[in-house]
């Protein structure tokens, strides 16, 4: 088969898709309820509820209209599609309840929907389940934070990398920094810990702790020069003992007019 009739026969599998998925979309026979929250609280998986909540029902083309149902007695009509009814816990008893609906179409027929059934609660227990669920995952992700950082901490107490200054070094995949303190660029630490405006980490050259913001590529290059050019002056130019500065306070007194 030739690269053209391949590409023909695409084209039309694609066009028979693209109008044929509406096609059979419209032909839905039954009907179909579902919920959506619009605001209060759902648990997850679906089972309690509390607060303003939609009950949206979707069936056949020649859906005409649809009554909504909460433990079968009828709570509201919609005569016009979207075919969506709002509804408030608050307004009902606490407890189990059957959501259903049931649609009229055009020709005369009636199509039950599915049931749902949801248990209202009241607004103080929804926050409760919610706390009920997060404040274990928080204190466990709050524990190997915590793990993280202090293991790393008293491991690498008074060690020290003795990188020469302006020597070429890869930084972790997280990225680099440049220590405040020292100002020399070194790899980011998995055990740090991650705050808004940087990573709280310990550079590995001065040993201190600090708080070091992300540096990019060519910041890192730059603070690599700068170190290297430090040590070339600092070569140059020797820092003399306490005893020599004073032999020389000494004898430059000498001369001095008394």
């Amino acid at each position: 088969m030739s690269k053209k009739k391949i590409f023909a026969t695409f084209i039309s599998v694609c066009l028979l898709t693209v109008f044929t998925l509406p096609a059979l979309a419209q032909d839905q026979t039954g009907l179909t309820l579902s919920l959506r929250k619009d605001f209060g609280y759902g648990s997850f998986p679906p089972g309690k509820i509390q607060g303003a909540f939609t009950m949206k029902a979707s069936g056949p083309a020649n859906l005409a209209r649809v009554v909504f149902m909460i433990d079968g007695k009828l709570i509201g009509e919609v005569a016009a599609p979207p075919f969506n009814l709002k509804f408030d816990t608050s307004q009902y008893e606490l407890g189990k309840h059957t959501l259903s609906a049931l649609g009229f179409t055009t020709d005369g027929r009636e199509i039950p929907s599915n049931q749902l059934t949801r248990e209202f609660v009241s607004a103080s227990e929804g926050p409760a389940d919610v706390g009920k669920i997060l404040l274990p995952i928080l204190g466990i992700v709050a524990v190997v934070a915590l793990i993280s950082y202090l293991i790393p901490a008293m491991l690498g107490r008074g060690k020290r990398a003795s990188l020469p200054a302006g020597a070429p070094r890869s930084y972790s995949p997280l990225g680099g920094g440049i220590c405040p303190k020292c100002r020399r660029p070194f790899g980011l630490h998995a055990y740090g810990l991650n705050l808004i405006v940087g990573k709280y980490d310990r550079c590995p050259y001065c040993g201190k702790w600090s708080l070091v913001r992300h540096a990019n590529p060519a910041q890192l290059r730059e603070a690599e020069a700068a170190e290297l050019k430090e040590a070339e002056e600092g070569a140059a130019h020797p820092e003399i003992s306490q005893e020599e500065k004073l032999r020389k306070d000494l004898e430059n007194s000498r001369y001095q007019d008394l």
